[in-house]
């Protein structure tokens, strides 16, 4: 009675296994996006994510990924926000890296560092960095890209996808 019990176990925790290990993790790498309800840019947003933030892929559609994250939240996101999560390989004398991080390749994606920012503003004092911070700061509401859309005869409302 023993042994099949112990063989279900066996089988279980195997199902278990190949499942994380085939679980493909993808990691937001701009600076800011939304966890859409639909897979549609102006679909009601249901989370808002940030760089760096790791979510588990379930399923693709058109260019858009349904994620589940790390609070359990399902929603989609586009692929273009995101990369797919790389390990850390070290080489086989363990000293040298080969691989950057998920969290390594999110701070690349979002661009200056603070150091570069100072460097770049010195070198170039003309810049209006001003109107860079404004433009960051702009928000465009779901309701109004989808009249966008619909105005221009764009992606879906222009017979696209």
């Amino acid at each position: 009675m023993k042994r099949p019990v112990c063989w279900s176990v066996l089988a279980g925790a195997l199902v278990v296994l190949t499942v994380l290990l085939l679980a493909e993790t993808v990691v937001v790498k701009i600076q800011s996006t939304n966890l859409r309800k639909e897979p549609k840019f102006y679909s009601q947003t249901i989370a808002a994510l940030t760089a760096g933030n790791s979510l588990e892929k379930l399923s693709s559609q058109d260019g858009w990924f349904q994620v589940r994250t790390s609070a359990g939240v399902v929603g989609w996101i586009h692929s273009s926000a995101v990369e797919t999560k790389k390990f850390n390989l070290l080489a086989v004398d363990k000293s040298m890296k080969t691989q950057a991080s998920a969290g390594e390749v999110a701070l690349a994606a979002k661009g200056f560092n603070k150091q570069v920012e100072e460097n770049y503003k010195a070198k170039h004092g003309e810049a209006n960095f001003a109107a860079v911070d404004r433009m960051l700061q702009l928000k465009i509401s779901p309701s109004d890209v989808e009249a966008f859309l619909r105005e221009g005869k764009l992606g879906e409302f222009g017979g696209g996808k």
